[in-house]
């Protein structure tokens, strides 16, 4: 097997992830693996977002107006974001 070395981690992320590999009881080396094993598993199965959405809201579905306001709000011109500074 190869090696892999990846530079400038940030300090919360290398964090995340020992806490994650802590947790599944595994090295860390072993957790970044399983973590890019699975994410290049996701990319290669042609899953769309909208399709893992949709199998993680199992028989939940949006009502009709629901829809309805979502469709109507793709058409409505970008507001202006937030101000804090008033």
């Amino acid at each position: 097997m190869g090696d892999l070395l990846i530079r400038d981690v940030p300090e919360a992320m290398k964090r995340q992830l020992q806490e994650s590999a802590q947790r599944n009881g595994r090295s860390l080396s072993e957790e970044a693996i399983e973590i890019l094993r699975r994410q290049i598993a996701a990319e290669r199965s042609g899953v769309s977002a909208g399709q893992r959405l949709r199998a993680l809201m199992g028989d939940e579905r949006l009502s009709d107006d629901e829809v309805d306001a979502i469709a109507a709000s793709r058409h409505e011109p970008d507001r202006e974001p937030p101000r804090f500074d008033r």
